[in-house]
């Protein structure tokens, strides 16, 4: 520790942000030895910051860093044979992923190769941090971390707007439609505020007004759209959802009818220039792309190479992802979406509501714009895993109750959780006698899990 002290010190002769950098990494250190799952706790709120840390080769965010460092933490803490939702859900994933390396071998230049990399961390990653943070009973701290940042968040937007005249609000990193892509997954979250979630309901209803304050303030269209029908499902499925719910879906129908006339006014007063109009003709110069590689693309971010400068990213995601991997990655989208959702449907309504309709408004979203793959589809696959980890952990303890003590199959000695999903044993700290068990789970347990199997028993 001294020594690292003395190399921090001599850095900040050097350089002021050289000697930050080796400051930061010392302090996920620490936090990494005193309690590892609070990385993948900090992922979701972590998530809000999209200030940018790499340059424009890598296109580098704050939340993109902690997504990529909390899923190598979390990779750790899988029990990949009691996680048979978990495993289902990255069936689609290993399959696109696998499929795009395809589109790869076909484009090798730096961007491509780069966004293989942020794809795997985004769906991967994301989904690996959040079955973690559900299946060690920290749901409660990263709801509330990420409800509280994405008020603020709110908060600001309010203010800009306000300021502004009720224009649009626009600030920093955030615009209108990246902050309503954060407001609806807050608004449907504290709206349905699951059990397991551990959300006070007075705190949930604070959070969801000024998140709905917020998505107002954003004016962005296309998340009152997703943020309708996410509710309207998850009242369709789930008769506790729905018994809360009534007052919330009144208070669509005037927002319902703002978005009518909001298109009508800006289709009539700016009939070239409208939002419709301008995704219409980014969609038809994408699509003109496409038809020079029709069966491997042009690969992903096609549109920052110097003979494509003049298109830009394509605002939906079908249309992205036949313009930049084909026909080929097009039917791996699909599969992706397939398996994705399937396996959502699958898990109890008490625990797969909140992740289904998030992924489906997700989905949805990327209809619309760019966001379907970036910082902003983090929440919403954090959620899911955290949906995905509390059915696992449910259908683990249903299976423990079931085999006598010291059976074969009996429950392993493990930090125990609640019916709520609270955890109610220490939280896990590293031993030196785990040094052996770190070096062969690098070493082994990738090449399982990259062939769908869980990693080998843990030497005891």
């Amino acid at each position: 520790m001294v020594l690292v002290a003395v190399m921090i010190g001599v850095a900040a002769n050097g350089s002021e942000r050289l000697a930050l950098a080796l400051g930061g990494v010392l302090l996920i250190f620490g936090v990494f030895v005193a309690d590892p799952i609070l990385l993948a706790v900090i992922v979701l709120p972590g998530s809000l910051l999209l200030q940018r840390v790499g340059g424009a080769s890598t296109n580098l965010s704050v939340a993109d860093l902690l997504v990529f460092l909390g899923a190598v933490v979390c990779l750790f803490h899988v029990h990949w044979k009691e996680a048979p939702f978990l495993r289902q859900f990255f069936t689609g994933i290993l399959w696109f992923q696998a499929v795009l390396i395809l589109v790869v071998v076909a484009n090798p230049n730096r961007y491509d190769i780069v966004e293989w990399f942020h794809r795997l961390s985004y769906l991967g990653g994301s989904v690996l941090v959040g079955w973690t943070i559900a299946s060690f009973g920290r749901s409660r701290q990263a709801f509330r971390a990420f409800l509280w940042g994405s008020v603020v968040v709110a908060v600001i937007s309010i203010e800009q707007a306000l300021a502004t005249h009720f224009q649009p609000a626009q600030w920093g990193g955030y615009q209108k439609n990246s902050i309503g892509a954060v407001m609806w997954v807050a608004v449907v979250v504290a709206q349905l505020n699951p059990p397991w979630a551990g959300l006070g309901r007075t705190e949930a209803r604070v959070a969801k007004y000024l998140c709905f304050l917020g998505l107002l303030a954003s004016q962005s269209r296309q998340a009152a759209v997703v943020l309708i029908l996410a509710i309207a499902v998850a009242t369709f499925l789930n008769p506790d959802v729905r018994r809360r719910s009534k007052l919330m879906l009144l208070g669509c129908l005037p927002l319902v009818v703002a978005l009518y006339y909001s298109f009508s006014l800006a289709a009539k007063n700016n009939p070239k220039f409208n939002s419709v109009s301008i995704r219409v003709d980014q969609i038809s110069a994408a699509i003109h792309v496409w038809h020079l590689s029709p069966m491997l693309g042009e690969g992903m971010r096609f549109y920052n190479l110097p003979q494509f400068l003049y298109v830009t990213a394509p605002p939906n995601a079908l249309i992205d992802n036949l313009t930049s991997t084909g026909v080929v990655g097009s039917l791996a989208f699909f599969y992706l979406v397939f398996v994705t959702m399937r396996t959502m449907g699958r898990l109890p309504r008490s625990f797969g509501t909140l992740g289904l309709v998030i992924l489906l408004g997700h989905y949805v979203d990327g209809l619309f714009d760019i966001f379907w793959i970036g910082a902003n589809m983090i929440p919403p696959l954090v959620i899911v895993g955290m949906s995905l980890g509390m059915a696992d952990v449910d259908r683990r303890q249903r299976v423990d109750a079931l085999v006598p003590p010291g059976g074969p199959g009996a429950p392993s000695a493990r930090r125990p959780l609640s019916p709520s999903g609270r955890s109610v044993g220490p939280v896990p700290r590293w031993s030196s006698g785990r040094t052996a068990q770190w070096a062969r789970t690098i070493l082994v347990a990738p090449s399982r899990v990259g062939f769908g199997l869980p990693p080998s028993p843990e030497p005891r």
